[in-house]
């Protein structure tokens, strides 16, 4: 098998893998905002994005506990896998691309 063909091979399997992982950590997400009030989720929401002050941001930090720290965790577990995805899906588009030329 060529080098090529091994590469691709590889990415098409981080990218199976990354899939599985980004459904995988939606259920878990879900589940977990399912147990948490709406408006908690949208002040750690907040939190996430950065929008509130920095007064809101250390008085809502001082009450976070572990389902928030995991919901955070979570949101940052999707961000990563969402971006590999994409960085791995645009890589095996390159190399369909230089086979087909």
């Amino acid at each position: 098998m060529s080098s090529q063909a091994e590469d691709e091979q590889f990415i098409e399997l981080t990218v199976r893998q990354l899939d599985h992982s980004i459904r995988e950590l939606a259920v878990r997400e879900q589940k977990l905002t399912s147990g948490l009030y709406p408006d908690r989720v949208a002040e750690l929401r907040e939190l996430w994005n950065k929008s509130l002050s920095r007064q809101d941001e250390e008085e809502l930090r001082r009450t976070l506990d572990w389902n928030d720290r995991e919901l955070m965790w979570i949101w940052s577990r999707q961000r990563r896998a969402c971006s590999a995805r994409a960085n791995a899906g645009q890589t095996l588009m390159r190399h369909y691309s230089i086979d087909s030329n």
